[in-house]
C-alpha cells in the first residue's frame, strides 16, 4: 500500500503530476486550529470517601459533575468545557492538577491528580475538523474571540487549513459515510462518533473522541482571545484515493474563503485559501536589532499561546508558537506574512498548517509501520 501525506500529494498536482496519483492508495490529511466545541470526560477515585460531589474544580476551573452518581464511594464522574485550553495542555503534559470537590453535604475535599491518577480522561470534540471556515470583519470595533485583541474596521481574521482539511479532500455524500473513520487527535489513535453539532452535507465538521492519556501536548493548547479563551487541536485522517480522488485534486485556489461579518455572519465578499495560505510565513522571523528592550515585552504579554519569552535580553520563541501573527501586530521586532482577503490585511490566524503538516507525517509513519488500522 502507498501512503503519502496530503502535502505530497499536492505538490505532485502543482508540478502537473497529477495522474500520479493513480499509483497512492492512502494520502493523510490534517488540520489544525481554534476548535470550541471540545470537552473532557474524567473519572476519579479520591482517597476520601463522600455521599455524592455536588461541584467539582481543576485549577479553580469549574467542572460539571455526572451523569453517574458514584454514592458513598468517593468517586467522580465530571466533563469539563469551555475556557480549558491551557487546563488540558497541563493535563496531557502530566502536570499535577488541584482538584477540589464540594460535597453535596458541603464537605470540601482537595487532593492532587495528574494524568496517570485519573481512571478516566478522554477527550468529545462535538464540532471538530470544520472542512474550512470562514474570515471575519466587523463594521465597529469588538471583543470576539476570533482575535488576540479587539477585531477592528479594516482588519480580518480567519480559519481553516485550506488544501490540507481532511474533509475538503472528501466527497460525502451520506453523513454516515464518516462514521468510524480512524486517525489522529493531538497525536492519539481517534475515532469519528459522526457528523458534529451544526453539520450539513454541504459545511460538515466532525464528532471525534480519542484518549487523553495517549496525547501529545504538542498539538493542542490555550489560545488567548478578546472573547476568552479557546481551545486548538489537531486532527488527521487518512483518505482512500479510489473514494475521494477528484476531491484531492483540489487546490487552495479552488476554495473559497467568504469573507463575514462578525454580527450575524453576513457573506461580504468571496476570498480564496490561496489568499492566506500561498507565499505567507508559517512562523515568525525575529530582528533582535530592532528591540527596545520596553520594561513590559509587548510581543511577550500578547501572544495567545504564551510561546514568547524574554529573558536576559534574548527572545525565544518556543514550540508553543502557533503562527497566529498577532506578535508581528504588535512589535516590530516580528515579521510574518499573513496575506489578505478582499483587500483586508489579516491581523490575526487562528490554524496552524506546521503543526496539522506534522501530524499527517506522523499518521503517515503509523499506517505504513501497521501501528494503526484504517
Amino acid at each position: 500500500m502507498k501512503v503519502v501525506t496530503v502535502d505530497e500529494l499536492k505538490k505532485l498536482i502543482r508540478n502537473n503530476e497529477e495522474d500520479k496519483i493513480d499509483e497512492i492508495d492512502v494520502v493523510t490529511t490534517a488540520t489544525c486550529g481554534i476548535m470550541s466545541g471540545t470537552s473532557g470526560i474524567f473519572h476519579l477515585n479520591f482517597n476520601t470517601l463522600f455521599r455524592r460531589a455536588k461541584k467539582i474544580f481543576f485549577n479553580d476551573i469549574e467542572g460539571v459533575v455526572g451523569v453517574c452518581p458514584n454514592e458513598y464511594l468517593g468517586r467522580v464522574d465530571c466533563i469539563f468545557f469551555g475556557e480549558v485550553g491551557f487546563l488540558f495542555k497541563d493535563i496531557v503534559k502530566g502536570k499535577d492538577i488541584d482538584v477540589k470537590v464540594i460535597t453535596d453535604e458541603g464537605k470540601e475535599i482537595e487532593e492532587i491528580f495528574n494524568i496517570e491518577k485519573f481512571e478516566t480522561a478522554k477527550m468529545i470534540g462535538t464540532r471538530f475538523a470544520f472542512k474550512n471556515y470562514l474570515a471575519f470583519t466587523s463594521n465597529k470595533e469588538t471583543a470576539t474571540i476570533f482575535h488576540r485583541f479587539k477585531l477592528k474596521i479594516g482588519e480580518a481574521s480567519f480559519s481553516g487549513c485550506g488544501e490540507i482539511n481532511p474533509l475538503e479532500n472528501m466527497i460525502i455524500k451520506d453523513k454516515n459515510d464518516v462514521v468510524g473513520l480512524r486517525g489522529l487527535l493531538n497525536g492519539a489513535e481517534c475515532l469519528v462518533l459522526g457528523f458534529g453539532t451544526r453539520s450539513s452535507l454541504e459545511k460538515p465538521n466532525l464528532m471525534i473522541s480519542a484518549n487523553m492519556k495517549d496525547m501529545d501536548s504538542y498539538y493542542l493548547g490555550g489560545f488567548l482571545t478578546s472573547g476568552g479563551i479557546e481551545i486548538y487541536n489537531t486532527v488527521a485522517l487518512p483518505v482512500d484515493v479510489r473514494k475521494h480522488r477528484e476531491a484531492l485534486k483540489k487546490l487552495d485556489k479552488d476554495i473559497p474563503l467568504p469573507l463575514v461579518n462578525l454580527f450575524g455572519r453576513e457573506i461580504i465578499d468571496y476570498g480564496k485559501y490561496s489568499d492566506v495560505w500561498e507565499n505567507v510565513d508559517l512562523r515568525p522571523k525575529i530582528y533582535i536589532e530592532k528591540c527596545k528592550n520596553c520594561n513590559i515585552c509587548k510581543a511577550e504579554e500578547s501572544c495567545p499561546t504564551n510561546a514568547i519569552k524574554k529573558e536576559n535580553n534574548k527572545i525565544i520563541i518556543t514550540e508553543d508558537c502557533f503562527g497566529c501573527g498577532v506578535c508581528g501586530y504588535v512589535c516590530e521586532v516580528f515579521k510574518i506574512r499573513l496575506g489578505e482577503i478582499c483587500g483586508l490585511k489579516i491581523t490575526c490566524r487562528q490554524s496552524d498548517r506546521k503543526r496539522a503538516l506534522k501530524l499527517a507525517k506522523e499518521l503517515k509513519k503509523r499506517i505504513i509501520k501497521g501501528e494503526l488500522s484504517i
